[in-house]
């Protein structure tokens, strides 16, 4: 099979010559057609050269001994190519084509005539030239038919080698027409193999090739250098641009500098691209779906092979995070995706926000107003932006993202040095360093943090520092909740084998971190919430006075009673524990939505200096901790009657937890929340919100049964099955519009902000 030549897509360095220009011919048109590039590359492979004076020549004709070279330089044969015994009585061994003769007579690539001759200066004709190219493709007379030339010439049709040429088979061959039928040639798949017959000459030649990256979307690399699957190679942006086939597939020809001669693009597969403004997988499904610009949605499977910013990944990445506005190309073979390449969009920024008054001029929008704004994932407008966000904007979609991700503590460490650090650790945690703005903070630049120095990292869209700033009294990241006290002996070098003290703190951010202090003076404060601090190189606790907060949770208004929240507020929650061990989750705003606080419910809350709550410390609201699910065995019954102790099994999602115990209540079918912590296990039959024959709608967490609205929590699941023992999870896609006894389960009164944490559907 011929691959696919076309004017985009050939690049050409040079071979055998010392400039780094491609050579060109004063009467060969630079017109980007099939000839013009022919010439070109195969002057560069050194298979045809031009005249001296810098002239191709391109109309006058070949000889017979310059066809019989230019075979064995395709062979890859040219070192054996030397004068031996006389093989045609007038081929001499004094001629310069004598050894080039030799070799094409051994191996049956070029016969000589009746008479024992061979013709070296004869003009080449048609009907030789197609029959020398078949036989160098592997074809000889059983394979075309022994009617000459007429099978030699039918094969080369059917190759594509003389598509569009209307020479007869007596008709000599010029030099151009030489260089389109050799080039063809060069490209086409041996008979019997995918390997292209420019995969035997004397050069590396890689084919089924992907174009991963050149310096635009892989950063590491030099402007001269394009990443492929088979490795990296230079090329010369003068005589080729690679940047324009990223993501294809083809045949790469290299020199044994590693330099790119030619590409050529696979022609067997179709393309199909598109801007992606979102990516998603749904529940268990094995496909990834993406939105595209037009609100179109395009399915791929989530094990389908993408390359991206010089990497190769599966599509599943796709859903962990993409900006929206990159694009992707489908490469499908036989109406299949073999492959996909993804441009990721770059956003503009990171740019910190130190005056809140003049952010809308940052990006230089055009239209400010009709900006969409993005704060920590959800919809925000411009005035929530605050001192110390972090911005990025893409054009693409007249989208501001906005990050207010921070961390605080002590500057600890650089790595791997401070005068060039690319990570640091601050107050136990290791952190990358992803603009200069951050590494001009934290290095030896005059005016940078000092190790020792009390700091606020601010991270961006990557979870990288961006930037550093001094701590700020909206910062709540050196606030958190001790979960544990320990002891232990230290492994130092230089304190092995001393005793030391810990304590292990979650942070609103949720990170877990274990600090050492200096005695056990906190060992019974698990729960509690503190403000970290350090003194002689160890961690010091403050706890602030008990405040609370109570009223209704508005979302929308977002408040709380009449109370108002802060942008980024946090939400810590306490679920159990004793002095020593304490159980604390991290919480969102839509956890404890539709909430009535009282006080019971907040351990804490923290204010800024606009009377503004930015961290609340719950004890124990949301239920998020709970195992839900549906009983799908029981102890069973003896003389009619049920037997109450024993072993009960619990489905939640695809997973059976067996517990035994005594519950005189509980009963196959029922649906519960299954709570394990330091005393044990303990069971909670859920509370039956509605009942109905099928679900009516589901968008954005809200499922309207009967008419009516009620909201999902994040963690709630369905079940289905013609009977309590027969039940299995299943999606929301494959729930949707079932039908049977449906019935919904909350872990409170909806009136109290209980959310619906299991839907049983008992099918027909």
């Amino acid at each position: 099979m011929i691959k696919k030549i076309t004017a985009l897509a050939l690049c050409f360095i040079m071979l055998l010559s010392l400039t780094s220009f491609a050579a060109t011919f004063k009467d060969v048109a630079d017109d980007g057609s099939e000839t013009s590039e022919a010439i070109e590359v195969l002057s560069e492979l050194g298979v045809l050269s031009g005249m001296g004076d810098g002239t191709f020549s391109p109309y006058t004709t070949l000889t017979r001994a310059q066809v019989a070279k230019i075979a064995v330089c395709i062979m890859g044969k040219t070192k054996e190519a030397v004068a031996t015994t006389d093989a045609f009585s007038d081929v001499k061994s004094t001629h310069w084509y004598s050894g080039y003769v030799n070799v094409v007579a051994k191996e049956g690539i070029i016969t000589g005539y009746p008479d024992g001759s061979f013709g070296a200066n004869d003009p080449i004709t048609y009907a030789q030239t197609v029959t020398i190219l078949i036989r160098l493709l592997g074809y000889n007379a059983s394979d075309v038919g022994h009617k000459w030339p007429q099978g030699y010439l039918d094969k080369a049709s059917l190759l594509g080698l003389s598509e569009g040429m209307s020479l007869t088979a007596n008709d000599t061959v010029t030099r151009a027409d030489a260089a389109v039928l050799i080039y063809r040639a060069l490209f086409t798949d041996m008979k019997d193999t995918k390997n292209a017959l420019i995969t035997k000459m004397d050069k590396n030649v890689y084919e089924d090739t992907i174009i991963l990256a050149t310096s635009n979307e892989n950063a590491s690399l030099l402007v001269n250098q394009v990443q492929t699957d088979a490795g990296i190679f230079t090329f010369d942006a003068n005589t080729c641009d690679m940047t324009k086939f990223t993501g294809c597939e083809g045949t790469v020809v290299v020199n044994d500098e590693s330099k790119v001669i030619a590409f050529v693009e696979n022609d067997s597969f179709t393309k199909k691209s598109y801007v992606i403004m979102a990516a998603y997988s749904e529940g268990n499904s094995d496909n990834i779906s993406l939105v595209t610009e037009n609100n179109g949605t395009v399915t791929i499977n989530a094990k389908t092979t993408i390359y991206m910013n010089g990497g190769e990944y599966t599509a599943a990445k796709l859903s962990e995070g993409i900006n929206a506005g990159s694009s992707i190309t489908l490469f499908e073979e036989n109406g299949a995706v073999k492959y996909a390449f993804v441009e990721e969009y770059k956003n503009q920024g990171p740019i910190t926000v130190t005056d809140e008054t003049r952010v809308k001029t940052i990006f230089d929008i055009e239209n400010p107003d009709k900006t969409k704004v993005i704060r920590k994932g959800v919809s925000a407008t411009w005035d929530d932006i605050e001192r110390y966000d972090v911005l990025y904007y893409s054009e693409r979609t007249n989208t501001l993202y906005v990050y207010c991700d921070r961390v605080s503590g002590m500057y600890e460490e650089a790595y791997p040095m401070k005068t060039n650090v690319t990570r640091v650790t601050v107050s136990g945690s290791e952190y990358t360093l992803t603009s200069m703005t951050a590494v001009n903070k934290l290095n030896e630049s005059a005016g940078a943090f000092e190790i020792g120095d009390r700091v606020t990292l601010l991270l961006g869209e990557d979870g990288g520092v961006v930037d550093a700033v001094s701590l700020t009294d909206t910062d709540v990241s050196m606030y958190g909740a001790i979960v544990s006290t320990s002891m232990g002996l230290s492994e130092d070098d230089d304190a092995k084998g001393r005793t030391e003290y810990y304590v292990t703190v979650l942070h609103p951010d949720g990170r877990e971190v274990k600090y050492t202090v200096k005695d056990d003076q906190y060992e019974n404060e698990a729960g509690e919430l503190c403000v970290v601090d350090f003194e002689d190189g160890y961690a010091v606790f403050s706890f602030p006075s008990d405040t609370y907060v109570t009223g209704y949770v508005n979302k929308n208004t977002r408040t709380i009673g009449d109370k108002k929240l802060a942008g980024d507020v946090k939400i810590l929650e306490y679920i159990s524990g004793s002095d020593s061990s304490a159980t604390v989750v991290t919480a969102s705003l839509a956890d404890i939505e539709g909430f009535t606080l009282v006080k019971k419910n907040v351990k804490n809350v923290v204010y800024n200096k606009k009377g503004e709550i930015v961290l609340l410390y719950l004890d124990n609201v949301t239920g998020n901790e709970g195992i839900f699910g549906i009983v799908t065995d029981d102890p069973g019954s003896q003389d009619g009657k049920a037997i109450k102790s024993g072993t009960y099994t619990i489905l939640s999602n695809n997973t059976r937890y067996s517990i035994n115990g005594t519950y005189t209540s509980l009963r196959k079918g029922d649906c519960v929340e299954y709570v394990r912590d330091g005393n044990g296990a303990t069971v909670h039959e859920l509370t039956q919100v509605a009942q109905g024959t099928v679900i009516e709608s589901l968008v954005d967490n809200v499922v309207i049964l009967n008419g009516e609205s009620y909201t999902l929590a994040d963690n709630a699941t369905i079940y289905a099955g013609r009977s309590s023992s027969e039940m299995k999870s299943v999606s929301w896609e494959d729930a949707e519009g079932m039908t049977g006894r449906i019935t919904f389960f909350s872990d409170k009164a909806i009136r109290e902000g209980g959310k619906i944490r299991v839907i049983r559907i008992y099918t027909e």
